[in-house]
């Protein structure tokens, strides 16, 4: 009777060990879904604190020097270089735009395929704690009728 009990218990350490990675994998995809969950809403913030925040500081700065200048700009006509580097800057800047909305899409792209494949295993993850959780009471059930007969 010892060395069934010793068995028994063998058997059910065995089923923790089981639950515990079942229980690893799980946690690891609901940290994946937190992070498909939070990633739009980063972008999101992002994108609205480029186009309504920093506009704002800018011109608030604009008008603030504009205000403490001492004297009125001279303004001189030698030449066009300030001016083909201002539209170099801003031809830079453009370009910067296009490749980060770009590499935003691709990225959103990305993560949606991924997000698919980890639901597909957590889905076989459950499946598979379902199956474990069955046949672990069953066994558990059988021992239970064994030891009440045995007791009778």
């Amino acid at each position: 009777m010892a060395s069934q009990a010793r068995e028994s218990a063998i058997g059910m350490a065995g089923n923790a060990r089981d639950y515990a990675g079942t229980a690893r994998e799980v946690a690891s995809g609901r940290f994946e879904d937190a992070r498909y969950w939070a990633a739009p809403r980063i972008d999101h913030a992002a994108v609205a604190l480029e186009e309504q925040v920093a506009p704002r500081i800018a011109a608030m700065l604009a008008e603030m020097a504009r205000r403490i200048d001492p004297a009125p700009p001279i303004v001189r006509r030698r030449g066009r270089m300030p001016m083909m580097v201002l539209l170099g800057g801003l031809a830079m800047g453009a370009v910067g735009f296009a490749l980060y909305k770009r590499n935003a899409r691709q990225w959103a792209d990305t993560m949606s395929d991924t997000k698919d494949a980890v639901r597909g295993k957590v889905e076989h993850v459950r499946h598979r704690a379902q199956q474990t959780a069955q046949q672990a009471g069953e066994t558990v059930e059988q021992k239970a009728d064994e030891l009440h007969n045995r007791m009778s």
